[in-house]
């Protein structure tokens, strides 16, 4: 090995290490080289002989990897931010839809769904006797808080079965707000929920629940999901569980496990506690600790340990959850019993994200960890009586300091039936049943669990989800655990912008890791700490026998706190305060015991720096790509490149596993995964830099990094904690009043670089912060640089390696501190000092918060410099300040090597404020900047200028365009600096020329159109707006408004100024736009202000020319010309990539499908340009089009949609059209041929190739068009218009006013800010040399702007429906109704509400006569009628109509997809296509249209179709060139020279927002508006849109017989077994009008005869194939609710009883749009027919009409009996005229059912029962009973007489 003697600076210039140099060379020595580098190296393989000995190989062998990851720096890297991202409280809506239930177990139940997130509950309506209900009720939940706080919360959905008294659970299902919120969409559409009875695991799915869910904070786009009508969907195929998830998920058990804490805060912190400890003083620890474990909406407890700080618990909580679980993250809090109420001490949460890996296969793992030690944090211990900050506790915020340590033990088994048992369960079983009386006795209160422990037997327990608590054994292996010492060191460098309120005692610093060196309650900084023999005893050992060389190492005394120094106020500013550190940095140093874990935090640090790396790489990236695409390009492969080496060495090194104990099964498998991980995303980066397949864009290549950083940085969070977090507590007066906190990763000490801490031996800044919740906007407490060094003591001499060198150590004497107790302390003397002087170049700032009520700012800049600070000159009433200012700092002293200076130069703090004439200046945001320095005998080179990020908390404040120099003073000539401009009269220094920026003349143009929605200012309606524009000093004013109320737009037009810009586009200041009203007396009000920080957008490179036609040969270009009103609409633009299967038309007017190639669908398709087609083809294809065209005409008129009397009307359109769209999101099943799927050449290849398979897909094909006739179809956008296209701001931009403080958070983003809108526009260009406007004096701005003066309009606007509708009333539901406003005009629709209905369909139009620009906001609001009080508003939505009717994409009418004069799609624009055409060429000075026959040109295009059209056989052709131009039109944007996409006839659905809830969508609406201005021809009649009224059906069910219905009634006598059938029958939703036959007595086989008619009125929507239901939802209701739900028929069959209740023996559900076909025969009915129907197996009765045969009752599963009926189904005028009776009665009655003699009631015929049961069974053994009885009578009586008989005749003898 090579030791080469190395210079100070050897190294850290150069970014890549070379390769023969060590990992190990400690790179800080004094100038000079003192220490002589072989020597430092044996010393510190001597230290840790094999160990370093193998480090030291591995980074000799890697350190070229790893060369750029650790560039040698004696400070950290600069973070521009002051404050971290804070805890915001957000608002989230949570809404839930419940759609149906399938398959729920139980027979003949009614079930309720419940839903509870939190505390509050709410329900769905009941639904009676059914195993498959469907509800579709919508829910919200409203819920305030932090993310963080959401995502634990859990939805649980419980089904019931609704009882009088007591529900019962059927199955319930948990998942946690996170996993709904990580979704894409934040949301799960659709989706079944596996329900599961929590009592019961063994017994499986309960049913299966149909829901969406989704969480939206505030400003969370929803995307709308249209919902599937699919009937037979596969419900495993569709779980609610994540992508990815298995969709049997197995149960299984979580054990987390908790062994002991230590180091808990001693102190209780109730105030009887306090009481108690001034009477028994300190000896005592008064904490009483338990342990709460909470887990997918369950919590378990541990037993409370009295009086212990270190206790130990040795006891298991269980929890059973099924697997993959959908909670994510285990809450484990420590609370500590208090006589009065609990207190929590810590909480900490694991995520099992972190802690298992879900890949398949040996790949991934189950959730496992430890055991190992978790830290917990908290709130400072003061021993105050109230904890102020107690929230910290309980997980809220950041703990601000360590409050002990669990050490804790996470495993999952799953179950495989409850069979197989695993070692932790079998562990327990041996100990379980022993220790169950043991645990109870220990606890003071029981939790629930402990409770029914008591009562439930432990097979119960095993299979329930309750949680169990039970105490373990320990294996003795893990209390081996091996302690190392480590050492804490830390320098101080400068405390400087102290808070002035802390005053001017006496301040100390104190750092503490852990509990050493807290001087609170914790361990000193010299103690050792507390080592853990075999036997469990601790011994105490202050070891300072080890205190000795260590210092002796370090020459540093073992001291944790600064010695107390007074501070001193800041120069410049009296609002801060320093400590005077000037030659002498006081340091502290702690030592500390923890386990020899380090290797994980040695991971972390490696990966963390990789993921630095590519960060750093894609900034400069970024910064490239600006420049040169190709240079970029290289930079990224040169990174990739990297990122590969790095993956590599670092496997290298993590495959030498950690020896020792310590290491978890966790350590073990995070391993294995980064091992995957690296390997997987270093081939991904390979992929990237060969770019084998196709060349791949840089931004894509961005993109892919930025997701490799997010991966690495999600394996760097360690969740096994070892060392904790250092605190840096500033103490005054003997109060902790600011810290910061310090992960111990970060400053952890490695000899191998790569694993080093990024900030371990060097200076760092620290802001420190206010405990707890901080202000908004809170300002600095103190910045404090420090030096910090964490590492194993046997690393102790490696500590101060990096400090900056010229240091001497001094040790301090007691004596003058004043405190004698105290050790003394030590600091590093610096000699050396040099004189600098700081030039702050302020230039200008951009997009700075508004901190004045008028929406603008006074902005001013105050620097600070270590113990110096300057304050720039205030720039009143802006938001982008420009101060061209340089503020000179001189003499400023820094001590140490000046080169070392040089390169890393303290940090300058740059503050922002607000000046206010009354009170203190307001905080507006921070930066922090590093200066360039300049030594004295360097050649001085002018810096740049650069923007810096400004922050403000966590809302972002701008920019600020600045750059600093610190240049050092020579002492021989100390006027030697380079020169300065001279200074202006208030002694301000201007910008030095040579660095501010490079200007040239620029024009600017601005279009003055008008202003609109103006609020009142200061309680007046602006009436004479004017509007000011000001960019970088110069600007222009717009004529003044005379009257805002009668025209709000300018006179003039259009006007210009020219401004000196920055070459450089990157620099361009901000452009504002002020708006002020002139009042009476001259005085101006400000209104509002906008500016625009970026001005690219409005950069014109080129001059608009006139868009002349190219010159170009005309191309040709045909389109397959098809019968228009045959084809479906075709898809637009957008859509078109999303079709699966591209249509092509072959001969005799068939279908097929073709399969296009994926590779070619992917790339967007391009206008088919074939060369025109011979004239034969073509005359061919004409006629096929005719018969075609004749044969949809008889089509249409014979098929429809569901039954022959269907009228196609609007809502036939607008439900093809939503079916389409379904198909196209979906799969695109076979429907027609959407024409816009534009063919290339290469997809007609297609067709000949996929000949062969033409047949089959004929048959499919020809099917679906037999269903459904080729209707015209719409566009439903799933958004608002706007968003389709470009916000109509292609011809003028608005720009939003905002006036009021943005700097507080409630209104940083607050709609009530904005007080109005500016339209008009800005074009700029680098102004000509002769100073002449172009184009014969008009400005370039104004082409193809149409004259701003007031035009009258027709508007239309048709509401169709709106859906999720937020509740509004305590029902959860609404009844609401239409208000529209535009201008003065409001037109409400009150009368026309809709009861109870959150999914209203309105089917309404309104007109309204309106002025431009006077009404051009019109307003839609849905309200929500009420009887009592005033009717709240439930959302509105606002559409800008003036930007879509002068848009050039024409939004004033829709263009259809095809022409018709009459009928359900009549043309319903006032100019026809052709006129249309003319009108756009005249505009756009396209030449043309030239019609001719079969054509259209326009420009260099030719269009072909069909003109000539014939009605019928014996009529005239009719010449027509509307179909064409349409065509025409619909393609608008590929004609060269126009380029706009016009607006197709669509359905837009907008979102509807509150005012109380911004950017939570309340709900959203499907509509559409057509303008028509008065000067054109009026339009015909608008169309007729009001919402299909439902028909009226009877269906009529003959019951005739039943068979094999199973008998459950057993005789008393006989034991014959027999029931008493009857059937019962109803639709569901129409439960009140349940019908029943009469019953079939003692039927012996479960025959029943009955001939029984039921007779079923109701209401039915064809179209969407629901029925509608009205009726009141309870007795209060004053109104009848509509609601529609699936028709579907239930006849269940029962045994009657007598005295109890009837018993359900089975039933049958149909659904009366699909059921299965009937069985032929009894026999040949089974369980078959209803459950593996297939979609061709089932009919609907709306279009057989009349149907009989066989069905299965089912009970269970299990078939339990037969029914044969007769289903026949009328409209309600045809039951009018032929009615029939219910029952057997009159009209058309029925005859009596044939049934057994045995049927009958033996209530009723005594006699008949005695005949038929015993009787007729045992008829011979009663005539024989009978005879014999008789025989016996007369033997008894012959018996009984003849003794008498015998005497008589002996007495009275023969005679």
């Amino acid at each position: 090995m090579c030791f080469c003697r190395k210079g100070l600076f050897a190294g850290m210039k150069l970014k890549k290490k070379k390769k023969g140099e060590k990992g190990l060379t400690i790179a800080n020595k004094d100038a000079l080289g003192d220490h002589d580098e072989i020597a430092s190296f044996l010393h510190d393989t001597l230290g840790r002989q094999e160990e370093a000995e193998e480090d030291l190989v591995n980074s000799d062998a890697l350190s070229s990897a790893f060369g750029s990851l650790s560039p040698n720096r004696k400070r950290a890297k600069l973070v521009t931010r002051i404050h971290e991202e804070e805890l915001k409280s957000q608002n989230y809506q949570i809404a839930i839809t419940i759609i149906e239930a399938r398959q729920l177990v139980g027979e003949n139940i009614d079930p309720v769904v419940i839903i509870e997130i939190g505390d509050e509950k709410k329900q769905t309506t009941v639904k009676e006797g059914t195993n498959a209900p469907f509800y579709n009720e919508y829910f919200v939940f409203d819920f305030v808080g932090p993310q963080v706080l959401l995502f634990d919360k859990i939805i649980n959905i419980s089904v019931m079965h609704n009882k009088l008294i007591g529900s019962v659970l059927i199955g319930s299902f948990k998942v946690d707000l996170g996993t709904v919120y990580i979704q894409p969409g934040h949301q799960f559409c659709d989706k079944w929920a596996l329900l599961t009875d929590p009592a019961d695991i063994r017994t499986g799915a309960k049913g299966y629940l149909k829901c969406d869910l989704s969480v939206t904070g505030k400003g969370d786009a929803i995307q709308a999901t249209q919902k599937t009508a699919d009937t037979e969907e596969q419900i495993e195929k569709n779980l609610l569980i994540p992508k990815g998830f298995p969709s049997e998920r197995p149960w299984a058990r979580f054990y987390v496990r908790i062994y002991k804490a230590e180091g808990l805060p001693k102190m209780n912190s109730s105030i009887m506690a306090n009481v108690t400890k001034a009477f028994i003083g300190d000896s005592k620890d008064l904490v009483d600790p338990y342990v709460v474990v909470m887990f997918a909406g369950q919590m378990g407890r541990t037993t409370v340990q009295k009086n212990c700080a270190d206790p130990v618990w040795h006891e298991q909580i269980v929890f059973k959850e099924m697997f993959p679980p959908l909670c994510r993250r285990v809450k484990i809090q420590v609370w500590d019993e208090g006589s009065m109420n609990d207190v929590a001490l810590a909480t900490h949460f694991i995520d099992l994200k972190k802690i298992s890996n879900e890949q398949d296969g040996d790949k991934g793992f189950l959730p496992t960890f430890g055991p190992a030690w978790i830290n917990l944090y908290g709130s400072p211990r003061n021993h105050s009586l109230i904890d102020d900050h107690q929230e910290l506790n309980e997980g809220f915020g950041e703990g601000v300091s360590f409050r002990g340590r669990l050490f804790l033990e996470i495993a999952v088994e799953i179950l495989s039936g409850g069979a197989r048992e695993s070692k932790f369960s079998s562990i327990i079983k041996d100990i379980k049943l022993s220790s169950k009386d043991k645990a109870l006795k220990g606890k003071d209160k029981t939790d629930k669990a402990g409770e029914d422990r008591k009562s439930a037997s432990p097979s119960d327990k095993m299979n329930s989800t309750e949680v169990e608590v039970e105490p373990f054994d320990v294996p003795l292996e893990i209390y081996e655990e091996k302690f190392e010492e480590f050492l804490l060191f830390g320098t101080f460098f400068e405390a400087t912008m102290i808070d002035r309120k802390f005053g001017d005692k006496p301040i100390t610093f104190e750092l503490s890791v852990g509990n050493f060196g807290n001087t609170t309650d914790g361990v000193p900084a010299r103690a050792g700490g507390k080592k853990k023999t075999h036997s469990g005893e601790t011994e105490e050992s202050l070891l300072y026998d080890g205190e000795d060389d260590i210092s002796h190492d370090l020459g540093v005394p073992l001291v944790s706190t600064t010695p107390p120094e007074k501070p001193l106020i800041t120069g410049g500013n009296r609002n801060y305060q320093y400590l005077p550190y000037e030659e002498r940095k006081p340091c502290v140093c702690v030592r500390s015991h923890w386990g020899s874990q380090t290797f994980r935090l040695y991971s972390s640090n490696t990966l963390e720096k990789m993921a630095d790396h590519l960060e750093e790489s894609l900034e400069q990236v970024k910064d490239l790509i600006k420049v040169s695409e190709t240079a970029a390009e290289e930079k990224m492969k040169k990174t990739l490149n990297g990122f590969i080496n790095q993956s590599r060495a670092f496997m290298v090194i993590a495959e030498k596993k950690p020896r020792g104990l310590n290491c978890t099964a966790l350590d073990k498998k995070r391993l294995m995964l980064f091992k995957q991980e690296l390997e997987a995303m270093s081939s991904d980066a390979k992929g990237i830099i060969q770019q084998q397949k196709k060349k791949m864009p840089v931004d894509e290549m961005i993109r892919e990094t930025q997701s490799f950083i997010d991966k690495i940085r999600f394996l760097v969070d360690e969740p096994q904690h070892t060392v904790p977090d250092v605190f840096i507590w500033m103490i005054s007066n003997n109060k902790r009043v600011a810290y910061a906190r310090v992960p111990a990763k970060n400053i952890l000490y490695s000899p191998a670089k790569e694993q080093r801490g990024k900030n371990c031996g060097k200076i760092k800044t620290h802001f420190l912060k206010l405990p707890g919740k901080r202000p908004l906007g809170w300002t600095v407490q103190a910045k404090v640089d420090i030096y910090l060094w964490l590492g194993p003591s046997s690393y102790a001499h490696s500590a101060m390696d990096n400090l900056p060198v010229g240091y001497e150590i001094e040790l301090s004497s007691n004596t003058n501190s004043g405190h004698s107790g105290l050790p003394s302390s030590a600091c590093l003397l610096y000699k050396t000092l040099h004189l600098f002087q700081l030039r702050a170049h302020m230039y200008q700032a951009r997009g700075l918060i508004a901190a004045d009520s008028t929406g603008l700012s006074d902005p001013f800049a105050k620097v600070t410099f270590t113990s110096h600070c300057q304050t720039t000159k205030i720039i009143s009433q802006t938001l982008s300040p420009t101060w061209n200012q340089t503020l000179l700092f001189n003499n400023i002293v820094l001590h140490g090597d000046k080169e070392e200076i040089a390169q890393f130069p303290p940090e300058i703090v740059i503050e922002l404020y607000d000046d206010d004439a009354v009170g203190k200046a307001e905080y507006i945001g921070s930066t922090v900047a590093a200066p360039v320095v300049r030594l004295a005998h360097q050649n001085y080179e002018p810096p740049k200028l650069c923007y810096h990020p400004v922050h403000c908390g966590s809302l972002s404040g701008g920019d600020l365009l600045a750059t600093f120099e610190l240049l050092e003073i020579p002492e021989s000539d100390p006027d030697r600096l380079p020169p300065l401009d001279p200074p202006d009269i208030g002694q301000i220094y201007p910008v030095p020329a040579n660095i501010r920026p490079v200007l040239s003349k620029y024009r600017v143009e601005v279009l003055f159109w008008g202003v609109r929605e103006l609020k009142k200012v200061q309680l007046l309606s602006v009436d004479r707006p004017q509007v000011l524009i000001e960019c970088a000093g110069k600007g222009v004013k717009s004529s003044v408004i005379q009257s805002y109320k009668k025209n709000p737009n300018f006179t003039g037009l259009a006007d210009w100024f020219e401004v000196e810009l920055p070459e450089n586009e990157l620099l361009h200041p901000p452009l504002s736009i002020c708006v002020v009203d002139w009042r009476a007396f001259g005085r101006s009000t400000l209104v509002g202000t906008h500016t625009i920080n970026c001005l690219k957008q409005f950069l014109c490179k080129t001059p608009l020319g006139l868009q002349a036609a190219p010159n170009r040969v005309d191309i040709a270009v045909t389109e397959k010309a098809s019968p228009e009103s045959s084809q479906p609409a075709e898809l637009p633009q957008e859509d078109q990539f999303l079709a699966d299967g591209i249509y092509a038309e072959v001969e005799q007017g068939k279908w097929t499908v073709v399969e296009p190639d994926p590779s070619l669908t992917a790339l967007p398709a391009t206008e088919p340009e074939h060369s025109a087609s011979e004239p034969g083809k073509e005359k061919k294809h004409k006629e096929t089009k005719k018969s075609i065209r004749r044969s949809t005409k008889r089509r249409k008129r014979t098929i429809a949609d569901e039954s022959a009397e269907n009228v196609i009307d609007w809502w036939s359109k607008y439900y093809a059209s939503v079916l389409k769209m379904q198909k196209a999101k979906g799969i695109f099943s076979s429907e027609g041929k959407p024409e816009d799927n534009k063919q290339t050449s290469d997809h007609i290849a297609l067709i000949i190739e996929d000949e062969p398979d033409k047949k089959k897909k004929d048959k499919t094909l020809k099917r679906m068009q037999k269903e459904t006739p080729n209707l015209a179809t719409l566009q439903i956008y799933e958004g608002d218009l706007e968003s389709e296209f470009n916000n109509f701001e292609d011809w003028v931009k608005t720009f939003q006013l905002f006036r009021g403080k943005s700097n507080d958070e409630v209104h940083a983003d607050a709609e009530d800010r904005i007080i109005g809108k500016f339209k008009g526009s800005f074009c700029i260009y680098p102004s000509a040399e002769d100073g002449s406007l172009l184009d014969g004096g008009q400005p370039r701005i104004l082409q193809g702007i149409p004259p701003n003066h007031p035009v009258k309009v027709l508007i239309r606007v048709y509401i169709v429906a709106a859906f999720n509708l937020s509740p509004a009333d305590p029902d959860g539901k609404s009844d609401p109704y239409i208000v529209l406003r535009l201008g003065n005009t409001e037109i409400k629709d009150r009368e026309n509400y809709i009861p109870k209905q959150l999914n209203p369909i309105f089917g309404r139009s309104f007109e309204i006569q309106a002025t431009f620009p006077k009404d051009s906001l019109l307003t839609v609001l849905i309200y929500d009628h009420d009887f009592i009080g005033t009717d709240d508003l439930i959302g509105e939505t606002k559409i800008d109509l003036e930007n879509r009717f002068y848009s050039r994409h024409r939004a004033t009418c829709g263009l259809q997809s095809q022409y018709e004069i009459e009928g359900y799609n009549a043309w319903r624009d006032a100019t026809k296509p052709s006129e249309i055409l003319t009108k756009l060429c005249k505009d756009y000075r396209i030449s043309g249209p030239f019609m001719r026959p079969g054509e259209i040109q326009v420009g260099s295009k030719i269009f072909k179709g069909q003109t000539v059209f014939t009605e019928d056989e014996n009529e005239e052709p009719v010449e027509s060139y509307e179909h064409l131009s349409l065509k025409v039109l619909r393609a608008w944007d590929e004609i060269p020279g126009a380029g706009y996409r016009l607006v197709p006839e669509h359905i837009e659905t907008r979102p509807l927002y509150h005012k109380d809830k911004p950017g939570m969508e309340q709900g959203r609406v499907q509509m559409w508006v057509d303008m028509f201005p008065n000067d054109m021809p009026l339009p015909g009649p608008p169309v007729d849109i009001s919402p299909r009224k439902p028909k009226g059906y009877e269906l009529r069910v003959i019951i005739w017989n039943t068979e094999d219905v199973i008998l459950e009634d057993e005789n008393i006598f006989t034991g014959q077994k027999s029931s008493d059938i009857y059937v019962k029958g109803w639709i569901k939703g129409l439960e009140e009008d349940k019908q029943e036959t009469d019953v079939h007595y003692n039927s012996l086989t479960g025959e029943g005869n009955f001939n029984w008619r039921f007779v079923f009125p109701f209401h039915y929507l064809p179209a969407e194939k629901q029925m509608v239901v009205t009726k009141r939802e309870n007795i209060f209701s004053l109104e009848k609710t509509e609601r529609k739900i699936p028709a579907e028929l239930v006849l269940q069959v029962w045994d009657f009883e007598r005295l109890s209740s009837d018993d359900f023996l089975g039933t049958l559900e149909l659904d009366l749009n699909g059921f299965p076909r009937a069985a032929k025969t009894a026999k040949s009915c089974d369980l078959g027919t209803v459950v593996a129907a297939s979609e061709e197996n089932k009919i609907s009765i709306f279009q057989q009409k009349r149907i009989r045969g066989w069905w299965p009752f089912i009970k269970a599963g299990e078939l339990t009996g037969k029914v044969e009926a007769e289903f026949h189904l009328v409209t309600a005028e045809e039951a009018e005229k032929n009615p029939v009776g219910k029952a057997r009665k009159e009209p058309e009655p029925l005859e009596k059912p044939n049934r057994p003699d045995t049927s009958f009631s033996w209530f009723v015929n005594p006699f008949k029962c005695l005949y038929y049961l015993i009787w007729r069974n045992y008829k011979k053994y009663i005539i024989i009973g009978i005879i014999l009885l008789i025989l016996v009578i007369f033997l008894v009586l012959f018996i009984y007489t003849l003794p008498g008989a015998i005497s008589e005749r002996i007495v009275t003898g023969k005679g």
